[in-house]
């Protein structure tokens, strides 16, 4: 009996060491398939909506992203960060090194490699712990998978006290974004400011 235990645990904590990690490779092995998408994103700070607008999103760091007062392009190498009602635009080069930067290819490859990967809520969440030789500016990350293996929210724990949650609704795969939505030309009459 003593011995069938033994087996039954050893077997039972195999099994719940291997999940994140399942977990992990079945969204890579999603990530792989999409090209672009689309999605609604909503970012809480301390609970409190930050902002909310719609993402578009192609690989090597392609995005454009829609809000109420700013609209923030990238085609992976510039970045233009325009404010709506005071039309101005800046510029910069894309720095991933940047914690303000968002990257779907960050989260899904290179922070799972510099981390230990634990699950939470039955295997739907992924928590994120950074190495100690790490040099990742926050202290846990949380990905919500859901069923469709893709991140629904991700929730940052900076080292300062303060945490980030963003919030991932109505994906839309593969449909053929065309590169010119990641490139900004800025409306006549535009303030400038090119930082590249």
């Amino acid at each position: 009996m003593k011995k069938s235990f033994l087996i039954f645990l050893f077997v039972f904590t195999t099994i719940i060491a291997q999940e994140p990690d399942e977990k992990l490779k079945s969204l890579q092995k999603k990530f792989e398939t999409i090209n672009d998408l689309t999605v609604d994103v909503v970012q809480k700070s301390g609970g409190a909506e930050v902002l909310s607008g719609k993402l578009s999103y192609k690989k090597n760091n392609k995005f454009n992203l829609d809000l109420k007062n700013n609209l923030i392009v990238s085609d992976g190498i510039s970045i233009w960060n325009f404010n709506k009602k005071e039309k101005k635009v800046i510029i910069n080069n894309v720095d991933e090194s940047d914690p303000s930067f968002f990257s779907f290819n960050t989260f899904v490859y290179e922070y799972p490699s510099k981390c230990n990967i634990t699950s939470e809520q039955n295997g739907e969440v992924l928590v994120l712990t950074p190495k100690a030789n790490s040099d990742l500016n926050f202290v846990k990350a949380q990905l919500w998978i859901n069923q469709d293996n893709l991140v629904s929210k991700v929730t940052l724990e900076g080292t300062g006290a303060g945490s980030t949650e963003v919030i991932f609704l109505n994906y839309k795969l593969n449909q053929d974004i065309t590169d010119s939505q990641f490139k900004f030309i800025p409306p006549e009459g535009s303030s400038i400011i090119d930082l590249r």
